[in-house]
């Protein structure tokens, strides 16, 4: 009898230590492109260097992202650096870091030097580190557009080729999303506010 006990003790730490990884796991899981993961933390980083950085100018006519949605637009953003990444990979599209480099002394040129800098980043919610991939994003959809068109669509549809294009390349990596950013929507390639109430409160008609 008394091994039998011992025998459940250990199925049951087993079990414990299994519940508790698995936990863990959930906590520190963020979102996933393919094989690239990004951490919670990593989302939460970005999160932090955003309100850091507003601390630091004049917010008072800015309207601002906070809370979950923030948290949900971070991830996002992640994602279809992520995406967009694997699209010109596919199209055998080449963007250097010389040529975001350049692209960013005009985009600083523009906003009026350096010290303009901090205004407009935190007026786009976008935090320092990752200026360099937003202005890479902008390349991309100006290089894709570019592509689009020369392979025979107008201006006009360039738009909707290019989304569709992006959409079917997150289907063909596979996105996952942790629950507490929202739900993933495959159609459309983004995250999406997630239904708390799971249906049990349906908004006023």
């Amino acid at each position: 009898m008394q091994t039998k006990i011992n025998n459940l003790k250990k199925i049951s730490a087993g079990l414990l230590t299994l519940i508790i990884l698995t936990a863990c796991g959930q906590m520190g899981s963020g979102v996933a492109i393919g094989e690239t993961k990004i951490s919670s933390a990593q989302i939460q980083k970005y999160v932090d260097e955003i309100l850091s950085e507003r601390a630091k100018v004049d917010t008072s006519q800015m309207n601002l992202e906070s809370g979950a949605q923030l948290s949900r637009t971070q991830a996002q953003f992640q994602i279809i650096t992520n995406i967009l990444d694997q699209v010109i990979a596919d199209k055998k599209i080449t963007i250097t870091p010389a040529d975001v480099a350049a692209r960013r002394a005009e985009i600083v040129l523009q906003q009026g030097g350096e010290d303009q800098m901090p205004q407009a980043l935190v007026s786009a919610s976008l935090a320092p580190s990752n200026l360099d991939k937003y202005i890479k994003i902008i390349m991309i959809s100006e290089k894709l557009n570019e592509f689009i068109i020369a392979e025979g669509a107008t201006p006009e549809s360039a738009g909707d080729v290019l989304t569709k294009i992006v959409t079917d390349t997150a289907k063909k990596l596979g996105v996952s999303v942790n629950e507490r950013y929202g739900k993933w929507n495959p159609e459309t390639a983004s995250i999406e506010e997630a239904d708390n109430t799971d249906g049990a409160v349906t908004p006023v008609p």
